[in-house]
């Protein structure tokens, strides 16, 4: 089939300039020139600082020494109180024009002599020494010397110094820029332009340009090796065009190309009067094609089905595989939804023809789901999505049919998005509630279990059943978490049966199929066990048969680890899904639950007493619990008792509710007696392995 020329990419003649960019010349001048004069500087600044913060050492050192022959020369004057000497000692030093004031205090700290030569405020150091007198019999500490002197000399120095620095930094750092730039200019941005320029003009209109560079260095070879690549390798950049928006296997259009197909169409606009038809077909049970035949044999199936796609519409159609077993066919023109349903169907029975595999006949079953948009609708590229909606409806409602989309399949879309995403606050705030529903003697109706069923109260949509949200807990990975959510309620439930006086009273709770392969599982209901001290006796896991098929070896695992802590293991919905007596026979059962579509016509249809008749020898002859779910009439129950079914639930008895009205409904009544529960098969710990 060819592709409608109608809706091709028109970007060709839609060119947008391209944005001005900085050359590589550029860039490395940017990036190299700044480093360069801070580097610089920093070695400037670094050098100036060793030579300013020498010169203050020898100034310190130089004034130390003044201070130190000062104090030899005024000793004796100041031990004999001739304090013009000593100022006179002081007004010698003043010609240092670095020292600001001298000062000389006798052995009592007072002041006998002062010289300042400048502003105190310039001062910045000061060194005051102690001055001693010695004549040969006495050696005495006369007073103290202190000179305060300027570093300001200094610090203009090198300020002036470090300036010149700057500037001469400045202009080589400049220098350095006009060379590197000319240089870089010949030897790096030349060539790189003229293989840029080849590049883009490739890209324009496809065709192999040259890059017209003949130096020698390693940009003249980089270029040379270009020019090669652009020559061999023209025909297989198409090739890779094709290979990035088509399928490998089929040589369909893929999802990528799909989604620019749909996003051209939305920017084109069609025919306000014409409608867009958008198939999206998923093959049913593909798995298991691949399981008995084998991959190779799964390629050519879909190879097979591809061209039937491609044998059933016409020129102006379109079909893509998106991967996997999906695929998706558009008629751009329809004249109504019921033409689109019409192409639809022609399109499954199309696939629907058998097929011949490893000499076998294999009949092909698909679901479509089906979405008709306006041409003219600005987002026809949301049809994908649409489409999903309405095939998630087809194989979910009525695999192997075509599902047109309608407004009540995108409300439940809606609704089950909002629910999916509302799961973690669910758990979060506690939204998710564990209710109950007795299972009684139908001889005595005395309560002996229940069995904990879970609801969603959600501060929207109300109370939701478990039909409608436990597929989005299993699909968003919450199982686990879901099943610890009600073994803790149910644990919880248990202390509280027993403070009312109800030990005897089990609690059944459903284990999802992937629990079973949760080795995990068994530790943890003995942790919970014990944290509300209740015994696993008292609890209940009911399973059903097709979880137990798919991973029977660590399924067994898993039950043998629940029933040795002391947990029963029932078997559910018997007789609606595999059952055999292998499983009766291979895993550690307790119990065997009737199914409620055997119990519904009961007493009138006579095939449903046989099934259950059967049911029931079979459990007496394996020792196996029988419990009778659906029970609606009083009638059902009498039947039950006849053919030997000793425990019922269902409406006759109580419906679902909380654990609170349970309670009180149960201290209405009288406790049962212990016989009940000691009359039911043992469940014993198994401590062999």
């Amino acid at each position: 089939m060819r592709e409608d020329e109608a809706m091709t990419d028109p970007d060709r003649n839609e060119q947008a300039a391209p944005p001005r960019l900085r050359s590589v010349v550029d860039a490395m001048i940017w990036a190299t020139v700044p480093v360069l004069l801070l580097v610089q500087l920093l070695a400037s600044a670094g050098v100036e600082a060793s030579s300013f913060w020498s010169q203050v050492r020898q100034l310190d050192a130089r004034i130390a020494r003044v201070a130190e022959s000062r104090a030899e020369l005024i000793a004796e004057p100041l031990w004999k109180m001739r304090y013009d000497q000593v100022t006179g000692v002081l007004n010698e030093i003043m010609h240092d024009e670095t020292i600001a004031a001298a000062a000389v205090y006798d052995d009592t700290g007072a002041a006998i002599a002062r010289v300042v030569a400048r502003a105190e405020d310039q001062a910045v150091a000061e060194v005051s020494l102690p001055i001693y007198y010695s004549n040969g019999n006495i050696a005495v500490e006369a007073g103290r010397i202190a000179i305060a002197y300027s570093r300001a000399t200094l610090y203009a120095d090198a300020g002036s110094r470090l300036l010149l620095l700057l500037v001469v930094g400045l202009l080589a750092t400049f220098a350095t820029l006009i060379a590197m730039r000319i240089s870089a200019n010949i030897f790096i941005g030349r060539p790189l332009a003229a293989m840029m320029s080849a590049i883009q003009r490739s890209k324009q209109d496809g065709r192999a340009y040259p890059a017209d560079v003949t130096s020698s260095n390693e940009f003249g070879q980089l270029a040379r090796a270009f020019n090669a690549m652009q020559h061999t390798t023209s025909g297989a950049l198409d090739r890779l065009g094709h290979m990035a928006t088509h399928d490998p296997l089929t040589g369909l259009p893929n999802r990528r190309s799909l989604t620019e197909r749909l996003a051209v169409a939305s920017r084109q606009g069609g025919s306000p009067d014409t409608l867009v038809a958008f198939c999206f077909i998923d093959l049913d049970d593909f798995k298991g094609i691949n399981d008995t035949f084998g991959h190779e044999a799964g390629d050519k199936f879909l190879v097979q089905i591809s061209e039937r796609l491609r044998s059933a519409v016409e020129a102006e159609d379109w079909v893509a595989r998106l991967g996997g077993d999906e695929f998706v066919v558009i008629r751009p023109e329809v004249s109504h939804e019921q033409a689109a349903h019409a192409f639809a169907q022609h399109v499954l029975e199309a696939i629907s023809e058998p097929i011949r595999l490893h000499d076998k006949q294999v009949v092909p079953r698909a679901s479509i789901g089906l979405a008709v948009r306006r041409a003219d609708d600005p987002e026809l590229s949301h049809l994908p999505t649409l489409a999903d909606i309405a095939l998630y409806h087809a194989k979910s409602k009525a695999p192997g049919t075509v599902a047109v989309l309608d407004e009540a399949l995108q409300r439940d879309y809606r609704r089950r998005r909002d629910l999916e995403l509302a799961i973690p606050t669910g758990f979060a705030e506690g939204q998710f509630e564990v209710w109950y529903q007795s299972q009684v003697d139908l001889e005595t109706h005395d309560i002996v279990g229940l069995e904990a069923l879970i609801r969603w109260r959600h501060p929207e949509h109300g109370v939701i059943g478990p039909g409608e949200f436990l597929p989005l807990i299993e699909r968003s990975g919450n199982n686990a978490r879901l099943t610890r959510y009600v073994l803790t309620d149910a644990c919880r439930a248990l202390q509280r049966l027993a403070a009312a006086g109800r030990p005897q009273i089990r609690i059944a709770i459903n284990l999802p199929p992937s629990e079973l392969a949760d080795h995990s599982l068994a530790a943890e209901l003995r942790a919970t066990c014990a944290r509300f001290d209740v015994p696993a006796s008292s609890l209940e896991l009911e399973i059903t048969e097709g979880s137990l098929i798919n991973n029977i070896a660590s399924a067994s695992e898993t039950l043998h680890r629940l029933r040795r802590l002391g947990a029963t293991i029932a078997l559910d919905d018997f007789g609606t899904g595999y059952s055999s007596l292998a499983h009766l026979r291979r895993f550690p059962l307790d119990k065997v639950k009737i199914d409620k579509a055997f119990i519904r016509e009961i007493p009138d249809s006579a095939e449903d007493k046989a099934i259950v008749g059967v049911i029931a020898s079979l459990a007496d002859t394996l020792g196996l619990t029988l419990v009778a779910e659906g029970i609606e009439h009083a009638e059902q129950a009498e039947a039950m008792r006849d053919m030997g079914v000793r425990f019922g639930q269902g409406f006759l008895y109580q419906r679902p509710q909380p654990l609170e009205a349970l309670l009180q409904q149960l201290h209405r009544q009288p406790a049962a007696p212990r016989r009940g529960t000691t009359e039911s098969p043992s469940i014993a710990p198994e401590f062999a392995a």
